[in-house]
């Protein structure tokens, strides 16, 4: 059973700080490019698979219940819950805890999303925990949960807006919370009766202290609150320009020429220099949750030039350069191979065709798989016409930058879909997409 089969969205909130620009309209009524922002979110959850969605609705239910009648896409059963009176966000969900599945998508009613929600959905499947939160690096970090994940993406600290923390806390931490999740039914066991309590506020803050299973979701997909006049002006501005959409969650970056000065089958770590402005585009794909993935060939293993030894003390001093201009790679992929068979220098075990030598998709397909991005997600980013022709072989999109070859070495037929100076020129395009 799919966690879509059901999403709950608690609208209840009265939107005071809104008031001034919307007057009486509920948030989860405020148009969007002429549109409620209900209805946008009906659209894509449908699109996903998406069954019941209940609507736990508070001042203004009645205005709320009209619209989602009008609003509710074909095949999909849309239910308002009117509260009679105040609960909280995990209140509202104990009262009307016989009607919840055993796991359920949970999106507040001021959130303007767009997600893949099936891939959230089997995440969640994966995790197996009682919460699973989507967590994305927000543009108000001041006023927003800003948590703590381990290694296997487990919650393990909680910084609330208010200041207070639980458990194991990064204070530098700028992953919060989005106000979206998958929840298993079992979490109202922490839910007290009879009184109002915050599902974030409180409730995960508490279980997160206590280490029960709660996991996060990285995502840089597209979600935003419209809580204030501000954000939502910018929501409205998003939405027009097509931002909302175009979304990068993975680079695939080349190393010479690219990141690194490219002095011809690099063998000696003495000459490995960081191209200028590379450290900080790197960085800034960091700090925007941007995976970044080093795809490059390495020939200099086949041909004799090194070792593989030799090759990972230079990839640990490029992680150390980068390092200490607070940047980093999230993965490396090399490919050994050299497809000249007719050389006798080197390691003949290493010479002849391979299926990772871009612009074969070995290296691209490992990324993918292993950090769990999908190709439309991703971009291919480099200085030679291998890179554009390994993002069209993966079915990826393609950025050249103006450094090393500058794409003019004509190997090969494919072209870049943007071209950039430099690979910070590439990632500020990029993060703004994604910010």
């Amino acid at each position: 059973m799919s966690a879509l089969d059901q999403v709950v969205i608690p609208c209840g909130g009265p939107g005071l700080r809104l008031k001034s620009k919307t007057g009486d309209v509920p948030k989860v009524l405020t148009s969007i490019g002429g549109r409620p922002l209900l209805a946008h979110l009906l659209d894509d959850l449908q699109a996903a698979g998406a069954g019941q969605v209940l609507l736990l609705a508070g001042l203004g239910g009645e205005q709320v219940s009209a619209e989602a009648g009008r609003l509710a896409p074909s095949g999909m059963k849309v239910e308002t819950i009117i509260e009679p009176q105040p609960r909280g966000t995990a209140g509202a969900l104990h009262g009307v805890a016989e009607r919840l599945a055993e796991r359920f998508v949970l999106v507040f009613g001021d959130i303007f999303t767009c997600l893949d929600w099936k891939r959230l959905s089997l995440a969640a499947e994966t995790d197996s925990g009682l919460a699973t939160l989507l967590v994305h690096r927000s543009s108000h970090p001041q006023d927003s949960d800003r948590l703590t994940l381990d290694d296997g993406d487990r919650v393990i600290g909680w910084i609330g807006r208010n200041g207070g923390h639980k458990g194991e806390v990064v204070t530098d931490s700028m992953l919060t919370n989005s106000a979206v999740a998958v929840f298993h039914k079992d979490i109202l066991r922490r839910v007290p009766r009879g009184r109002a309590s915050d599902l974030y506020g409180q409730i995960l803050p508490a279980m997160v202290e206590a280490r029960e299973p709660i996991f996060g979701y990285r995502s840089s997909e597209y979600v935003r609150d419209i809580g204030t006049p501000a954000r939502l002006d910018s929501v409205i501005s998003d939405f027009k320009s097509g931002r909302t959409w175009l979304r990068a969650e993975m680079v695939l970056v080349d190393r010479d020429g690219t990141l690194i000065e490219d002095v011809g089958l690099l063998h000696e770590i003495d000459k490995l220099r960081l191209l200028p402005r590379a450290a900080e585009g790197l960085r800034l794909l960091n700090q925007a949750s941007i995976e970044v993935a080093l795809t490059t060939n390495q020939p200099v293993v086949a041909r004799g030039l090194c070792s593989l030894h030799d090759l990972g003390l230079i990839h640990e001093r490029l992680e150390k350069m980068l390092a200490a201009e607070d940047a980093h790679l999230d993965r490396i992929y090399f490919c050994p191979h050299h497809p000249e068979t007719y050389h006798a220098e080197g390691d003949s075990n290493l010479r002849g065709p391979c299926s990772c030598r871009k612009p074969a998709v070995g290296m691209a397909r490992s990324a993918l798989a292993d950090l769990g991005v999908p190709a439309w997600r991703t971009v291919v980013i480099g200085d030679r016409s291998v890179d554009m022709q390994l993002a069209h072989n993966a079915g990826l999109a393609a950025i050249g930058l103006k450094t090393g070859a500058a794409c003019n070495d004509n190997r090969y037929p494919a072209r870049p879909v943007w071209s950039f100076a430099d690979l910070l020129a590439a990632a500020r395009w990029l993060s703004h997409l994604t910010g």
